[in-house]
């Protein structure tokens, strides 16, 4: 029997959506999940933000509940805190679950958003945020928690976790990482050595292999969103060569995964592309050595272009 136990971090603004959140604590609980969020942590200031971000850490999977308001702002960031605990989880690669209320549901006055400049906020913020694979509209508390709770079931069979354990698993878990982290860095030395003996991908053999193509998927930019929204889509198979030739002009310095994706996305104007198909092409963009992944500062994972990723850039781009 399976023991494991899966925390979940619930965000959302906080007083218009009390009762909303109250709700899927109680699913989540009743999904065998563990909740964590703002009743125990309200984002008010920067040291109050510091221990969401080590809670959310600790968390295997985020919720972000959107209503109609924007929330209180930092000042530094000019961001709402919500915001910034949504772009900090999608940073350290928490799978992420998004729910926002479908804008033709009306709510009260004072749960409302009147500030121009924020609903502008909002709407960028739902926009990007509707962009996630597990994302949906709500229309009412009880169709939220019933979303929720086929959304989280969905996440825990589809994107595994490490959860939480009874304290005999710890050493375990603990040698497993250890086993796994010393199997990446193997896999890494090995590439690294048959690339400096000329085993693998000369400057040939790497331009043969962008000739190959990949698939693409990207979904219509969209900022209101209600139960009947139709979103378009479209698929493009492109050459590695050709969208590296693009987006490695975009990439130039250390960059955040998030960057990477962005990158893609921008290819096709008014569109976002599939993350899971960002994803496969970053990786298969490293295995030929033009970019390098690392785990930077907080751990987040970052991208940067290899020196011969940085010459193939030049020489392509140079070349029309």
């Amino acid at each position: 029997m399976d023991e494991t136990k899966y925390q979940v971090f619930v965000s959302s603004t906080y007083s218009d959506l009390i009762n909303e959140r109250k709700q899927v604590l109680d699913i989540l609980l009743m999904a065998d999940c563990i909740p964590a969020g703002m009743e125990s942590f309200v984002a008010t200031d920067d040291e109050q933000f510091n221990v969401i971000k080590k809670v959310i850490d600790l968390c295997d999977y985020y919720i972000l509940i959107i209503g109609k308001r924007y929330g209180s702002v930092n000042e530094k960031t000019c961001l709402s805190y919500t915001e910034m605990e949504y772009n900090y989880a999608m940073d350290k690669g928490v799978p992420v679950l998004v729910f926002a209320i479908d804008d033709s549901v009306e709510v009260a006055k004072d749960k409302t958003e009147t500030d121009a400049i924020k609903l502008g906020k909002l709407a960028e913020f739902k926009s990007r945020a509707m962009r996630n694979r597990l994302a949906s509209v709500w229309t009412s508390p009880s169709d939220l928690i019933g979303k929720v709770a086929i959304s989280i079931m969905q996440a825990k069979n589809e994107i595994k976790r490490p959860g939480w354990h009874r304290g005999v698993n710890t050493k375990i878990e603990s040698l497993e990482k250890e086993i796994n982290f010393l199997k990446d860095e193997n896999e890494k030395l090995k590439l690294s050595l048959s690339c400096s003996n000329g085993m693998v991908d000369n400057k040939k053999e790497i331009l043969d292999q962008l000739n190959k193509t990949i698939d693409l998927h990207y979904s219509e930019i969209v900022y209101v969103f209600t139960s009947n929204t139709t979103i378009k889509k479209k698929t493009i198979t492109i050459t590695l060569k050709d969208i590296f030739k693009f987006i490695s002009l975009r990439l130039t310095g250390v960059k955040k995964t998030q960057d990477f994706i962005e990158a893609v996305s921008s290819y096709q104007s008014g569109y976002y592309v599939n993350t899971q198909d960002a994803l496969i092409l970053r990786n298969q963009l490293e295995q030929l050595s033009l970019f390098d992944c690392y785990i930077g500062k907080n751990d987040i994972e970052m991208i940067r272009l290899t020196d011969l990723g940085k010459t193939l850039m030049n020489e392509l781009n140079s070349n029309p």
